[in-house]
């Protein structure tokens, strides 16, 4: 874009608690068109460098407004939390908060929005990759796909409505530990569990080239959807291997209402709705995101491998992050765990008919 380094800019960060948003400012740091990086957050941040400004403040505070008034760019960070079962308060403050941002940045002329692969849904149809061009169909019994997809209208509608200049970065899974994500969970969890059956293609992103689509995208030279993703696919099987998990594989049914269970009782923080993305494909074309001139520094075996290595020393059993020592020794219990022993007594309850009564299998 030409003359773009005549013009200091102001960069603002609606939802700067999210691990790309950091990212992000630590590439702005090298932008010379970059003058300013505005974090909106009440987290704590580390000082990542001198152009970031912290700002604490949130929708409906008075300094939120008035500083986001001073960007020339807003970039939004939906903080969606897939572990959530509270959906109708989630998405209600999830939306106002993007509204609020979208409200309050008068003076941005471009707004971009990071979203996720996830709003095409996991569906057995899904075209192997996905581009910009296919609806999104975002699995109803996962709400956050859900959500996102909702998210995405509103951005759109409102910065059409405004003028203003919109970019909508849908990512492919990242798997990486320090973005949280529900794929996170799972590389952390005793073993990955896989449902029996199911060997579905898998993309894995790495955060370094997210930060660089979202650093190209501040630069005011795009506009509408682009596929944020690395040029391969492995299968699911083998992206368990290179990350260095081990893959266990559960019948269909019991995966379904196990996770539901465990969820309830606070053992898991999946959902059942996040299945769906362990048996069916949603991997991303990024075609038109490289024609306007970015591209990925990495593929999906190096990402896998690289979140493999960067495991804490703990796994998660729900929300609680156990030492592997202890699951070793047998300590702990987690969902495939879990899930074993559920088949287990499944086929023990099969051998044994006459103990179930006669309301027939649950």
């Amino acid at each position: 874009m030409e003359g773009a380094e005549a013009v200091a800019r102001t960069v603002a960060l609606a939802g700067a608690a999210h691990p790309g948003a950091g990212q992000l400012a630590l590439a702005l740091e090298d932008d010379p068109a970059v003058e300013r990086v505005l974090a909106f957050t009440h987290a704590e941040l580390p000082m990542l460098g001198p152009k970031l400004e912290v700002v604490p403040a949130g929708p409906g505070e008075e300094r939120f407004a008035k500083t986001l008034a001073e960007a020339d760019t807003l970039v939004v960070f939906p903080l969606i939390d897939a572990t959530d079962r509270s959906e109708a308060g989630q998405r209600d403050q999830v939306l106002e908060g993007v509204r609020a941002a979208l409200q309050g940045a008068t003076g941005a002329a471009t707004v971009v929005l990071w979203s996720s692969g996830i709003v095409y849904g996991a569906h057995p149809d899904n075209p192997v990759p996905l581009t910009e061009a296919q609806p999104i169909r975002p699995n109803s019994d996962f709400a956050p796909a859900e959500l996102l997809a909702e998210v995405e209208r509103l951005v759109l509608d409102t910065a059409a409505a405004g003028g203003r200049g919109t970019v909508v970065l849908r990512g492919a899974a990242i798997w990486a530990p320090p973005w949280g994500t529900f794929l996170s969970r799972l590389l952390q969890a005793p073993a990955i569990a896989a449902v029996r059956g199911y060997d579905p293609p898998v993309q894995g992103l790495d955060p370094a080239d997210a930060a660089s689509a979202l650093a190209l995208a501040t630069q005011g030279g795009l506009s509408g959807l682009y596929n944020v993703a690395p040029d391969d696919w492995v299968l699911a099987s083998e992206a368990a291997r290179i990350a260095g998990r081990r893959r266990l594989e559960i019948p269909e049914r019991v995966a379904f209402t196990t996770t539901e269970r465990l969820g309830r009782v606070g053992v898991s923080s999946a959902v059942s709705g996040e299945l769906h993305y362990h048996m069916h494909p949603w991997v991303l074309d990024n075609r038109r995101l490289r024609a306007a001139g970015w591209a990925p520094g990495s593929t999906t075996a190096a990402a896998m491998a690289a979140a493999g290595q960067a495991l804490p020393e703990g796994i998660h059993v729900g929300r609680i992050q156990v030492r592997r020592s202890d699951i070793y020794r047998g300590a702990a219990a987690g969902l495939a765990l879990v899930a074993a022993l559920a088949i287990a007594r499944q086929r023990q309850a099969r051998r044994s008919p006459t103990r179930r009564g006669t309301s027939g299998p649950s």
